[in-house]
């Protein structure tokens, strides 16, 4: 690439690269409002899901979310061939059995010269279904609120919300979309992230008006830096683990044994 910053790479352990899941179980994760992480939650609980050596999970982007250059995949992949999904359905190729592993995830991401196509929405149900893993985290944050008809096709809905007044404000017409939703397809798991001491939890979660959220501690800026420049998904960083170790926990089993 042209433009690059050098960065070093500290590869994780080797985790079930050779996995082969059969089921499936599609997760859309999406935001309320732009910025909430859900991009950071999709990577992390992928990377907790991989290290517990009982899954292999893929992450997809269907939004605009643009996590190839946050984890350094051209240097991840330095030496090995990446396919590009995204290259691939726009020119009518098949995508069928093709892979981008990388310690025990499947990583379906727009590379920087994909940046501009846009897909259908057949063509992210391709990505959905042929994506190999047995848990398919499904980014759906940055390019707008997604379709109705995309979400129902999920398995299960995660929505991320920041709690700042004005993220929860903004993304208003979202949650109450969403909580319509549920009448369609069921329950939807709640995250609130960037908990902090300056979040009034009386007066979030009178305004939210959600059952049992989850909720993830504010993680340090200088974590998430470490993390880039290590080319490192953030969960790998020793402080970032211990912080989300256990509310991914009890994600997992809200998701699992629910």
């Amino acid at each position: 690439m042209a433009d690059s910053i050098e960065r070093v790479l500290f590869r994780e352990a080797s985790l079930m690269e050779n996995y082969t899941a059969m089921d499936k179980l599609k997760i859309g994760i999406l935001g309320i409002s732009a910025g909430a992480g859900a991009s950071f939650f999709a990577g992390c609980f992928a990377r907790y899901l991989a290290n517990t050596r009982k899954h292999c999970p893929a992450v997809v982007e269907l939004g605009g979310s643009s996590l190839f250059d946050s984890y350094g995949m051209d240097k991840r992949f330095a030496g090995r061939t990446w396919f590009h999904f995204y290259q691939a359905l726009s020119e009518n190729r098949s995508i069928r059995g093709m892979r981008n592993m990388d310690e025990g995830i499947n990583w379906i991401l727009r590379a920087p010269n994909e940046e501009l196509i846009r897909l259908s929405f057949e063509q992210k149900l391709q990505l959905t279904c042929h994506a190999r893993g047995d848990i398919i985290f499904c980014d759906l944050s940055g390019d707008g609120e997604p379709e109705e008809q995309l979400l129902l096709s999920m398995d299960q809905i995660i929505a991320v919300i920041d709690p700042m007044p004005s993220k929860m404000l903004s993304g208003f017409r979202t949650l109450s979309n969403l909580k319509t939703m549920e009448a369609k397809k069921g329950s939807v798991i709640y995250v609130v992230s960037k908990m902090n001491k300056g979040v009034n939890r009386r007066q979030m979660l009178d305004f939210l008006k959600v059952r049992n959220p989850f909720f993830l501690p504010m993680i340090q800026p200088e974590s998430i830096y470490t993390a880039e420049f290590n080319c490192k998904v953030p969960y790998t960083i020793g402080e970032v683990k211990r912080a989300l170790q256990s509310p991914l926990g009890d994600i997992a089993s809200a998701l699992f044994f629910s």
